[in-house]
């Protein structure tokens, strides 16, 4: 199996927010030097600002022959008035999404923004770049920047609920897919939805703890990300995250980001980049990774898969923790994680995908400070959970009623698009093979069921809890949609998401009028 690091750092070229007297050059050629020093190769993606500064031009001109520069595609001021529009920020940089990100502008006024990124970068480097990538970035854009640029990959931020005014939940948790061109955040189940261009998942996300850190803590103090401002740093966990994430599971390939963006300041970011760096370096030299440029994995990415594999991330125990184990499995038509939490198994996460499904940028600009790109949910534990109330939401096991205690929890890879976790205890054991198109459970335990277990208001959206509960210092608000209906029928699930209707089939098992799922025939199947 293919284990890829890329080592992407994007440059700011301003930084507004009042306090932070950083010098944003220095990140930039500590970054090149350790680079140098531990004979690796990485991604520079400049924002427009940067762009055009001679001072990070010259930088640049200087590290080109082991870095791939590309563009990192946030809005600031000189850009929108490059292409005549007006500029509505706080600052020359305001990371609120109606002024900072593609979205905040309609279609047409996009691609202007875009062709002038492209062609000043023309200008300057003497071809197009072949990378792009920002927090986030519109299916309008994708498209154009793939059809029109050839670009060969794009990068985006990880799954989080509200962090910096960002709701991105429900998507490819990490690796990378070919998103829909109705909706980026989106995998197409299909060559003729997709746009040809991979988009990869950034920052490095703990497959057990970041997910809904947010709302129980842990005891981890910053986001548990291989991002060297937060729990990156550590040096323990580091290592742990890397023997975790390449130790052989992935089904297609498996992946993750390092590097900074330049706005942290090297005072926050040097010490995890020190450790890290030299890490990486070694571990290519001892085979077990490939490091590559952002736009080499897209090329690697495109000769190797016609439409969208199947990936997961297995890891038999938690960074301090040996009773908790997780399981990512995520396909063009579904995501799952399955939590082992000290005995108890949940399915925490389920989500459909669904090519149709429209993003909300898709036809009209962005007219609030948050956004939400977001996937059709059936279980979400982040949100659909209450720790006031003491609901942590689920689809747990169940026999006659009461969560099932397992003894163990064992992952294997059937084929190169198939995963089995296999649960065992004193009542039986439960198999669950994930394939591309469906779940199927085989287990001897009588009674056995799956039981959804979550917060009425906070599924169906009838309490205000987003702000208090995922937004942070830099925005106090969130977006967040929610489901409308969701009703048994004739051996289907039918829900009604942001207005948007999808059905989750049970082609074995029984459902009932609250949602359980019931063994028949020792079997429960569900398709997608």
């Amino acid at each position: 199996m293919l284990n890829i690091v890329n080592i992407i750092n994007f440059v700011r070229g301003v930084e507004p927010r009042e306090g932070r007297n950083i010098d944003l050059e220095q990140p930039v050629r500590e970054q090149i030097r350790i680079m140098r020093e531990n004979g690796l190769r990485g991604t520079f993606l400049l924002q427009y600002d940067a762009l055009i500064s001679p001072d990070f031009q010259a930088i640049m001109k200087q590290c080109e022959d082991i870095c791939e520069i590309g563009l990192w595609l946030e809005i600031v001021e000189p850009l929108v008035r490059a292409v005549g529009e007006e500029w509505h920020g706080r600052y020359s940089w305001d990371w609120y999404c109606d002024v900072g990100f593609l979205i905040g502008y309609t279609p047409d006024v996009r691609l202007k923004l875009i062709d002038e990124s492209m062609e000043r970068f023309k200008e300057i480097y003497g071809r197009y770049p072949q990378s792009v990538g920002a927090w986030h970035i519109d299916a309008v854009s994708m498209r154009y920047l793939s059809e029109k640029y050839g670009v060969s990959a794009c990068c985006i931020c990880r799954d989080q609920v509200g962090t910096d005014g960002y709701t991105m939940q429900g998507g490819y948790y990490n690796q990378a897919y070919y998103p829909s061109v109705n909706n980026m955040f989106c995998p197409a189940r299909t060559e003729q939805a997709q746009i040809n261009m991979p988009v990869f998942r950034m920052l490095g996300s703990d497959p057990v703890y970041e997910y809904d850190r947010q709302l129980f803590g842990y005891g981890i103090k910053h986001c548990a990300t291989l991002e060297a401002g937060q729990l990156g740093r550590d040096p323990q966990w580091c290592d742990w995250f890397f023997d975790n994430v390449f130790c052989g599971n992935g089904l297609c390939f498996q992946y993750t980001q390092a590097g900074q963006e330049n706005s942290f300041g090297w005072k926050i970011m040097g010490e995890g980049i020190e450790y890290q760096f030299p890490k990486i370096a070694e571990l290519e030299r001892q085979g077990k990774v490939k490091v590559m440029t952002l736009g080499e994995s897209g090329q690697w990415y495109k000769r190797t898969y016609r439409t969208t594999p199947p990936a997961a991330i297995a890891v038999d125990s938690a960074w301090r923790d040996e009773e908790r184990k997780s399981v990512w499995y995520y396909s063009r038509f579904y995501r799952m994680n399955l939590l082992f939490d000290k005995g108890i198994a949940r399915i925490r996460d389920m989500y459909v995908f669904d090519e149709k499904y429209e993003e909300h940028y898709l036809r009209a600009r962005c007219e609030t400070h948050a956004c939400e790109f977001r996937n059709l949910p059936v279980m979400d534990g982040a949100i659909y959970s209450n720790p006031n109330r003491q609901i942590i939401a689920g689809i747990y096991m169940t026999a006659d009623g009461e969560p099932i205690h397992w003894d163990s929890m064992k992952y294997e890879e059937a084929s190169s698009d198939t995963a089995v976790v296999t649960l065992s205890g004193e009542l039986g054991y439960a198999r669950i093979t994930l394939g591309e198109s469906e779940i199927a459970l085989k287990t001897d335990i009588r009674g056995f069921a799956l039981c959804p277990v979550y917060d009425r208001e906070r599924v169906y959206g009838t309490a205000e809890f987003g702000d208090k509960q995922f937004a942070n210092h830099n925005n106090r608000k969130t977006n967040l949609s929610f489901i409308t209906r969701a009703q048994a029928d004739k051996g289907e699930i039918g829900f009604c998401f942001d207005g948007y209707d999808y059905k989750l089939r049970v082609s074995e098992g029984h459902i009932d009028k609250d949602l359980r799922i019931s063994s028949e025939n020792n079997t429960i199947r569900i398709c997608f």
